[in-house]
């Protein structure tokens, strides 16, 4: 019994041999005994590789457009705005429409992906958000490895879950999908985006699809993306939906999965490169546009819009930096009489008679927070409106327009006449100068070598004189009076003395 005993446990550990031995083979050296020597040389030699020129990292080149102007900084009085790499960037603001930073923001740029933002503010107006849209081949008609979420011909989704496709996952076959649902065909509905960036002033803008994919065609503005921006955020739907951090589009008639989206603004998530206040917006990239980016913030009762064209990685610290810019720098002011500066204008005439107050009781500006320079007003009425304009010295901080009251229009009548009145009176004033030139003016010239050319001209020259002409005249008509007198007295003296010798010869005689 025990030899089986020992040979059952013998067995067994002829049996577990191999398998300790393979174990113990792959237990690194160190692990039963760390070795502090070991651990020191590792870090030396990592420092003398930092050490080594070639193992440093290499900064990026500051590209040439971080010196380019910025033209903001030459306004008088005006804060000076930072350096940003991008090529372009605006500040905007997004109730007056006041441009704080401006750079290139008139060259033109493509925008990538932030022409989703007209795509979007297009679709929510023209389509109730709970239409169902069944997509058709078009969604494959985008370059191969673009953005997009895999939306399939056939597929519908309603079109409250196809903004937030556009607006948070960028989908360029949603875009374009939509954009054919609405205009019939892709192109009528870029067609529409064209006309709709006119309406808004822009003037640098021209889309030929309605995703952003690059083409040659296809470009935009600083100034006309903040328009853009600016008016789409007047909606609340687009408010909504550019503020939410994910969405998730719940099973298709085609795809079972729920499909969870994203929003790509990292300014709007949580991280570190989350900016306090913002509100939202759209990235934007492709190779050769660079990165785009639209970013709405919130600060100190401002609401500002910032708009980044062929940016760098650096785009996210660029938007930082300007919207700092703008909030650190600027104040939201409420334009009453109080604050604005006389202007010799019908808005002066309208401060005068208690009327300015009313008409700007909810016109505000942005203005720096020590202002160096007047705010002014300027108004006008056109067709029973009137038109305010707000300056900053001579700088055009923004305008309103609104439908003027009874008691404006009879003041602004009463001024219109007061201002003909008073151009009259100068007028009539002119004429009446011009009446009293020498009426010879008008006629033959007179030769200036006979006797009335001689008079005709010292007269002329005796009234370019000055004042003191008339106590000289007096003085050389004294002068010429004496003279007289005493020659008369000298001849008169010399025909006695005649007299006198004739009578004496007569006497002789």
């Amino acid at each position: 019994m025990k030899r089986r005993i020992i040979k059952s446990k013998l067995k067994a550990v002829l049996l577990l041999t191999p398998a300790l031995i393979m174990s113990l083979q792959t237990v690194h050296p160190l692990a039963a005994a760390p070795d502090p020597g070991a651990a020191q040389t590792t870090q030396e030699n990592n420092e003398a590789t930092a050490e080594t020129p070639e193992a440093e990292p290499q900064e990026p080149a500051i590209p040439e457009s971080y010196e380019w102007e910025i033209q903001s900084n030459s306004i008088p009085g005006w804060p000076q705005g930072p350096k940003i790499i991008a090529e372009t960037g605006i500040v905007m603001d997004l109730d007056t429409g006041e441009i704080l930073y401006a750079k290139g923001i008139d060259e033109k740029r493509a925008p990538a992906s932030i022409t989703k933002i007209m795509t979007a503010m297009l679709a929510i107006e023209k389509v109730p958000l709970d239409t169902k849209i069944t997509f058709t081949d078009e969604v494959n008609n985008i370059e191969p490895g673009s953005t997009h979420i895999g939306i399939k011909p056939g597929e519908t989704l309603t079109m409250e879950e196809s903004l937030y496709g556009i607006l948070l996952g960028s989908a360029n076959e949603v875009s374009s999908g939509v954009a054919e649902y609405i205009g019939g065909t892709v192109q009528n509905f870029v067609d529409m985006m064209n006309e709709r960036a006119q309406e808004l002033g822009c003037k640098n803008t021209h889309f030929v699809n309605a995703n952003g994919l690059y083409d040659d065609n296809h470009y935009t503005s600083a100034r006309d993306m903040a328009l853009i921006a600016k008016a789409a955020f007047q909606n609340e739907t687009f408010r909504n939906i550019v503020k939410t951090p994910y969405y998730i589009i719940p099973p298709t008639n085609i795809t079972p999965e729920e499909r969870w989206i994203n929003n790509h603004h990292r300014m709007l998530t949580e991280g570190g490169i989350h900016y306090e206040g913002c509100l939202g917006g759209k990235t934007g990239y492709t190779e050769r546009a660079g990165n785009t980016l639209v970013t709405y913030a919130e600060r100190n009762s401002m609401r500002l819009v910032c708009v980044v064209l062929k940016g760098t990685t650096e785009y996210y610290n660029d938007t930082k930096n300007l919207l700092d810019y703008g909030f650190n720098n600027f104040q939201k002011l409420s334009l009453s009489s109080d604050v604005l500066a006389e202007s010799g204008s019908l808005a002066s005439y309208l401060k005068d008679q208690g009327l300015l107050d009313a008409a700007v009781e909810t016109s505000s500006a942005d203005v720096p927070v020590t202002p160096s320079q007047e705010i002014t007003c300027q108004a006008a009425i056109e067709n029973n409106m009137l038109n305010l304009d707000f300056y900053y010295g001579d700088t055009l901080l923004g305008s309103s327009s609104q439908e003027a009251s009874p008691e404006i229009l009879a003041a602004a009548h009463t001024y219109d006449l007061q201002q003909r009145q008073s151009q009259q009176a100068q007028d009539s004033q002119s004429v009446s100068s011009e009446t009293k030139e020498p009426s010879d003016s008008s006629s033959a010239p007179v030769n200036p070598d006979s006797l009335d050319g001689f008079f005709q001209e010292a007269v002329s020259v005796f009234q370019s004189l000055p004042s003191w002409k008339y106590p000289a005249l007096g003085l050389l008509a004294g002068a010429f009076i004496f003279y007289i007198v005493l020659l008369i007295i000298k001849i008169r003296r010399a025909l006695s003395s005649k007299k006198r010798r004739k009578s004496r010869k007569k006497k002789k005689h």
